[in-house]
């Protein structure tokens, strides 16, 4: 294979020149002599650099649990209303009901085995309705008219009886006392229960509000806004009583209360700041309590229709008519009031 010559530069014939010329070949003419550029000579090609193995990211610390924020420490709730716990009587275990009811002996008022309205020789306990069970305080067995089958009849007939026997049971007292008052001297105007209205009335419709004959005090009112006042009063507690709420208050032997210590108290038996003596904070002293009320209101819802009834028959308070019975049992009782010619024609 034939080589093409490669073209003299004029570095070659230069030093060609130079050092003479070599045996067995020609000297080239430096004027003839074609200068062309010199190759550049190829630099070796780069070796494909390695892939880079990727750095690893260091880890990042795990971040440090922050400290929760301390909340605003409020300041501690007011303990709930307690009533002062009772004395336990010294002696024996002698309770509300006497010996024979101490506390603690609460089966012959609750439950099954308790007393019933009638002894057990004319009256059989398996007669008794099953829904009549005793864990309500009275409960004798009684319900002529099955008012008691509903549970919601239940508890509205229990609220409406505690709470008309505990009218009665102050009714009664008012129709009482200040008759026996003013029959021992005290200088007290329309002292019987049925005359008061009359006498406290002046002749232009007004009442003499107030009106305490031992500190001469009378205060005359316009009948009508006595009657708003009172009605207005009794409406803003019933109300209150009602929805198991009320505002802060102050009790005698209790203290200062919260509005949130009136909230969801049972609407018959609250407690708390209406318990000023902590009579029910013996949970048995309270079972026999209850029963105390209910059977201490219902005779005093007979005792004041009573009254009414010798009023009307007598013509005379409660009062005059017990002291003259006193005087002559025999002489003046029902079966000779009923029988006098003197009596008022009224029944």
């Amino acid at each position: 294979m034939a080589v093409a010559a490669r073209p003299k530069t004029k570095k070659v014939v230069a030093r060609a020149a130079r050092n003479g010329p070599r045996p067995g070949k020609p000297v080239p003419d430096p004027e003839k002599a074609v200068l062309q550029p010199a190759k550049p000579v190829p630099k070796p090609a780069k070796a494909a650099p390695k892939p880079r193995k990727p750095v690893p990211k260091p880890a990042k610390a795990a971040p440090k649990p922050r400290k929760p924020v301390p909340k605003p420490r409020k300041s501690a709730p007011k303990p709930a209303y307690r009533p002062p716990p009772r004395r336990a009587s010294k002696g024996g275990g002698k309770g509300w009901f006497g010996d024979a009811g101490g506390a603690g002996d609460l089966a012959q008022w609750y439950g099954p085995t308790r007393k019933l309205y009638l002894p057990s020789g004319l009256f059989d306990r398996s007669e008794v309705e099953p829904y009549l069970n005793g864990t309500l305080a009275g409960d004798y067995g009684y319900d002529p008219l099955g008012i008691g089958q509903s549970v919601a009849q239940v508890q509205k007939y229990r609220e409406y009886e505690v709470l008309h026997g505990r009218w009665a049971m102050l009714g009664a007292a008012g129709m009482i006392i200040p008759e026996g008052l003013a029959a021992n001297g005290a200088d007290i105007r329309g002292a019987a229960w049925y005359e008061t209205g009359a006498e406290m009335l002046t002749g232009s419709g007004k009442l003499d509000y107030f009106a305490v004959p031992w500190a001469v005090v009378a205060n005359p009112l316009p009948l009508l806004f006595v009657i708003g006042i009172q009605v207005g009063l009794m409406g803003f507690a019933e109300n209150y009583r009602r929805q198991g709420s009320g505002p802060p208050g102050y009790t005698v032997g209790g203290g200062k209360y919260e509005a949130q210590e009136l909230e969801n108290l049972d609407p018959i038996y609250p407690g708390g700041p209406f318990d000023q003596f902590g009579l029910a904070s013996d949970p048995e002293i309270f079972q026999e309590l209850k029963v105390k009320e209910i059977k201490n209101g219902r005779l005093a819802m007979i005792a004041t229709l009573g009254f009414a009834v010798q009023a009307a028959v007598t013509g005379e308070g409660p009062y005059a008519n017990w002291s003259k019975h006193v005087a002559d049992p025999f002489g003046y009782n029902l079966l000779t009031v009923l029988g006098s010619e003197d009596r008022v024609p009224t029944l």
